[in-house]
């Protein structure tokens, strides 16, 4: 939940304070549930509502009043049949009656046959416009993997594994939302059934849907570091992709077998896992494959004084940290020409990877670009101090990771170079915690901002010369 605080300039807390109701999940819910739950099964209230997805945009000063939030809701819904199951609602909400605005310009586009099938609800009361999932503003294409009987066309079944049938043979085809990014993508669990000689078969695939072409060469990725793993299963474990299907924009994978790395990584095994973390990033680091996309050390730059300048706007009694850090990254930028550039996986941290026995399984590919590979470094030694470690531990999993990457790359990994992308991943984790509610406290911010000014310290506690051993998972 937001707080409100007294601010040194009252204009800067309006778009706050008119969102501030957005953040209150049971009054959202129910009024959701309200104006548009028909066609569900349920006729109860939802049992929960959970935020997904936030995102802010134009909070500046000077445009405060342009400044709209874009927020995805989980609805958890109990059914006639005692079963349980959800419905996702995306809301853009406006100030000072935008909405009747956004709203015209859609039913305009509508009728010269832009937008058909979105099916958006003007809700004025809220200044919002809200679609029910599975139509989406930008993937308008959605409902065609989310039907389980449209999406039968779609299947790549001449690809599928195990003597999978054909759609006619299925006993059973059901889906569920794995993650969705509203205009972005949405990643879908399929579980097919069928019997063959009264032995029940069961095959689960994974697709994900993009909002124009971009899932192509995600898949031709994908592809790749799978038949590295097949030609060398020691240096990376990534899901098998099956096909890309142009006609729905939708990557098909196969289930990778696992648990989330979060779970059961430890004290005790850490060690093993992150040497399979390393050697896995190392693995695509050194891959020479290129990506369409490019992030330099002055994108960087660009983007952490946006959103220093944002951040410092809505918590003033920071401003002072703030400005001290983005100092630091003006001032201590490293020298990274093109040719120290790589293909870097861009979200590397615990979140994306499983656990597979003694293997660690990559996920996600989708941010992948052409960057400085330390980057991708300093992203997972960052995450690690937002998990439930003891601060001794994470700094031996630290430890542990840097060394066992330094030991598979034939570049130097400086402590100045990694020490400046840790800055500027914890400012990225601070905004992101702020503005997207994670956390939603200016303590929270604060810790993180403190934490960045301990980077150089991060950066040091593993050494080329550090002892090496590795345990058993």
């Amino acid at each position: 939940m937001m707080e409100h605080r007294n601010i040194v300039h009252p204009e800067l807390d309006v778009p706050r304070a008119a969102f501030a109701r957005f953040t209150n999940t049971g009054a959202m819910g129910a009024l959701l549930w309200r104006r548009l739950a028909a066609g569900f099964e349920s006729h109860d209230l939802p049992t929960a509502c959970a935020i997904v997805y936030a995102r802010y945009k134009h909070l500046e000063a000077q445009s405060w009043h342009k400044s709209s939030l874009s927020i995805c809701y989980r609805l958890d819904l109990a059914g006639r049949r005692d079963d349980r199951h959800e419905a996702l609602f995306y809301v853009k909400a406006y100030l000072g009656g935008r909405s009747r605005n956004e709203w015209e310009k859609l039913a305009d586009s509508s009728r010269t046959g832009l937008g058909l099938g979105t099916f958006p609800t003007h809700v004025p009361e809220l200044d919002a416009i809200v679609w029910r999932f599975p139509h989406d503003p930008v993937l308008t294409h959605l409902s065609e993997v989310i039907d389980v009987e449209r999406v039968r066309t779609h299947l790549p079944w001449e690809l599928l594994p195990n003597n999978a049938p054909g759609p006619g043979d299925l006993t059973d085809l059901t889906n569920r939302v794995a993650h969705y990014l509203p205009e972005k993508s949405c990643t879908t669990r399929y579980d097919l059934r069928w019997q063959e000689d009264s032995t029940p078969h069961e095959l689960i695939l994974y697709g994900k849907t993009f909002k124009g072409e971009e899932g192509k060469e995600i898949y031709e990725r994908m592809v790749h570091f799978w038949r590295t793993s097949r030609q060398d299963p020691g240096s990376i474990t990534v899901a098998q992709p099956i096909a890309y299907r142009e006609t729905v924009k939708t990557i098909w994978q196969r289930a990778a077998s696992g648990v989330p790395l979060s779970y059961v990584i430890d004290e005790n095994n850490y060690e093993c896992y992150l040497v399979a973390v390393a050697t896995g990033l190392a693995t695509l680091h050194k891959s020479r494959l290129a990506s369409s996309r490019t992030v330099t050390i002055d994108d960087h730059l660009v983007e952490s004084r946006k959103k220093s300048l944002k951040l410092g706007q809505a918590l003033p009694t920071l401003t002072r940290q703030l400005d001290a850090l983005l100092r630091s990254l003006e001032g201590d930028a490293p020298s990274v020409i093109s040719a120290d550039h790589t293909l870097i996986h861009g979200d590397c941290q615990l979140g994306n990877l499983l656990a597979q026995d003694d293997r660690v399984v990559f996920l996600d590919f989708d941010d992948c670009v052409q960057g400085d590979p330390t980057r991708d470094v300093a992203t997972f030694i960052v995450y690690l101090h937002f998990y439930d470690f003891a601060p001794t531990v994470r700094d031996a999993m630290s430890e542990a990771f840097l060394a066992s990457y330094r030991r598979v790359v034939e570049w130097e990994v400086s402590i100045e170079r990694l020490s400046w992308h840790l800055r500027v991943q914890f400012l990225n984790r601070a905004y992101r915690s702020y503005f997207q509610q994670a956390a939603g406290t200016e303590q929270e911010v604060l810790r993180i901002l403190d934490l960045a000014r301990n980077a150089t310290r991060l950066a040091s506690i593993a050494t080329p010369t550090a002892p090496w051993s590795r345990d058993v998972c």
